[in-house]
């Protein structure tokens, strides 16, 4: 039976902890932070790197070593037969065309999934895929079966301040200032690993309201192309863990047969250009998740 590592990146918003528990294998992204480098759960604390985003100071993201990608896949293929890497979404990163470059070198042993999933629903591919590697399926069925279910999960975000989507080039000035003015709340959907402004909503109540609308439809328009125990709803939220969990039971209510709504956090790469979210000062950002988790009843 062919023997095969499920590997993935921090984007995922997989912690060492749950990697280590899963069986995964985890590489984490890189942030330089006023020009010193940091790397995501490793020197990196959410605590610190929020206090830095406060502090207003320059955040940027770049791409995972290679090197450590390649020593990574060169470790376990001492022990594993074939590694799948499943970085985020090929539309918001040049990592997956680096690694498939890369992978190029390791005659058909390193596989590198053109994923066009982050945060939740990234990390429901890798736990999926690991699934799969556990049940023997080889890693050439593995990949092509994630990329089939790819496209099967929707994202809603919407952020408190058009500040951090300013610095990071998002939007200009002008709407980001005339935004924060007037309350507006943009509602972005990603799908396909492209985002996409689909709402302009006055005030954070009404834009959660907005969401749960859209969630709604994707929830009737997935239930006619998937069983009900394939479908999982989550919250992911930038620094305000309160509202997300008191968000999650309100969700609970209105889809009981769902079970439990997972809360989990935005990776750090989401994060820097959304912005940190103590409540009632800052940026916060929240976002609804939609998938179709497949056999992942773990």
């Amino acid at each position: 039976m062919e023997k095969t590592a499920i590997m993935t990146d921090t984007n995922s918003g997989i912690t060492p902890e749950e990697a280590k528990e899963k069986g995964v294998y985890l590489l984490p992204m890189i942030f330089f932070i006023e020009g010193k480098e940091y790397k995501e759960c490793v020197n990196l604390t959410w605590d610190t790197f929020y206090g830095y985003l406060k502090e207003g100071r320059e955040v940027s993201t770049t791409q995972p070593s290679l090197e450590e990608m390649s020593s990574m896949w060169d470790q376990l293929l001492t022990e594993y037969d074939k590694v799948i890497y499943i970085p985020m979404s090929k539309a918001l990163s040049g990592t997956y065309e680096a690694a498939k470059l890369l992978s190029e070198d390791y005659d058909g042993r390193v596989l590198v999934e053109a994923s066009t999933r982050i945060s939740a629903t990234q990390e429901n591919t890798v736990f999926y895929a690991k699934t799969l590697a556990d049940k023997g399926i080889p890693a050439q069925e593995i990949v092509r079966e994630l990329e089939e279910n790819d496209l099967n999960a929707r994202i809603y975000i919407t952020v408190d301040t058009l500040d951090y989507l300013r610095k990071s080039g998002r939007v200009s000035s002008f709407t980001a200032i005339a935004g924060d003015v007037l309350n507006i709340k943009p509602i972005i959907q990603i799908v396909g690993g492209l985002l996409e402004p689909i709402a302009r909503i006055r005030g954070r109540k009404r834009a959660k309201k907005r969401m749960e609308d859209l969630l709604r439809e994707q929830v009737d328009d997935f239930l006619t192309k998937f069983p009900l125990e394939e479908l999982r709803i989550y919250i992911a939220h930038s620094a305000v863990e309160e509202e997300a969990l008191e968000w999650g039971k309100e969700l609970e209510e209105q889809y009981p047969k769902f079970g439990p709504v997972k809360v989990v956090k935005l990776p750090m790469s989401v994060c820097c250009h959304t912005g940190p979210g103590t409540i009632g000062t800052g940026g916060r950002s929240s976002l609804i998740l939609l998938d179709r988790t497949s056999l992942l009843s773990i």
